[in-house]
């Protein structure tokens, strides 16, 4: 039986003279739910001040989205910060008797910790808001090169349709193929340029369509098989990774696949000529 997890990162931006800042990211059983940007109150002296303002504003975040999670684990990036709070630890769990709850340290670099940075900085973070997946680089990976090439894995990704561009919105076509041949490349999405990533805006279109029975009829009936299938991250979807090595897919996470690209040349016509000696 899956443990219940409930996770919370905390960060804040110290701004003397001016207002300061509170970013926060919730995640329950590693989905996000819930980011937010919030004044500190009072009046913060230094950054250590913040960050324990931070670690308060969480522990409230708990009592807001707490289902009896069996784990609930704060993180931030001061290690002053997080030692003082695991000094509270049997305070706070008092509160919350079914879970077992912890503060964790974590650097800035880790994704969810930065997404809680730049929203302490109010900016926002859209890529954070959708599930992500680990991303494998195939220059070196002949388990990869060998499925592509030997078992007509199918290869999603998109390509720019400068034709169907404008200043105003950008046209993404979806080629599915395998190392034979396409198998489909006539749908298109037309993205508004503004607010969220045009590329983040694509893939949960996209990924709306993948997990539309009907759609996934049609494709199948061309051939496509989406299971244990790839998504190729391009030079033009690049703005879908974050950090980590992780990245924003354009299939839905029910389907199982990979994310895959490569350190220098990430194009399609890389990714099949280096698979074409597996065959």
């Amino acid at each position: 039986m899956k443990v219940k997890m409930l996770e919370v990162y905390c960060d804040s931006s110290y701004n003397e003279n001016k207002d300061s800042y509170i970013g926060c990211v919730v995640l329950r059983d590693s989905i996000q739910i819930h980011q937010s940007t919030t004044k500190v109150r009072g009046d913060p002296h230094n950054n250590l001040d913040c960050e324990l303002a931070a670690l308060d504003f969480a522990i409230s975040l708990v009592r807001v989205f707490s289902e009896g999670d069996k784990e609930i684990i704060i993180y931030n990036d001061s290690t002053e910060a997080v030692k003082a709070f695991q000094g509270k630890t049997g305070e706070v769990e008092e509160e919350f008797p079914e879970s077992r709850i912890s503060f964790e340290y974590i650097p800035r670099e880790k994704m969810y910790q930065a997404a809680a940075d730049s929203l302490s900085k109010k900016f926002p973070v859209f890529f954070s808001s959708t599930v992500t997946c680990n991303v494998e680089s195939f220059s070196r990976r002949e388990d990869i090169l060998s499925d592509i090439a030997g078992n007509k894995s199918n290869v999603f990704y998109l390509e720019k349709v400068p034709e169907m561009s404008s200043n105003k919105k950008t046209c993404y076509r979806l080629v599915i193929r395998t190392m034979e041949r396409i198998l489909s490349d006539d749908r298109f999405y037309s993205i508004k340029k503004g607010g969220p990533g045009t590329q983040v805006k694509a893939a949960e279109e996209i990924r709306g369509d993948l997990s539309n029975p009907e759609i996934l009829s049609s494709l199948k009936s061309k051939g496509i098989r989406p299971e244990n299938s790839y998504f190729l991250l391009t030079d033009e979807t690049w703005g879908l990774r974050g950090t980590d090595s992780q990245a924003c897919s354009i299939l839905p996470s029910s389907i199982p696949h990979k994310i895959i690209c490569d350190e220098v040349d990430r194009s399609p016509q890389n990714l099949f000529k280096r698979a074409e000696r597996f065959r």
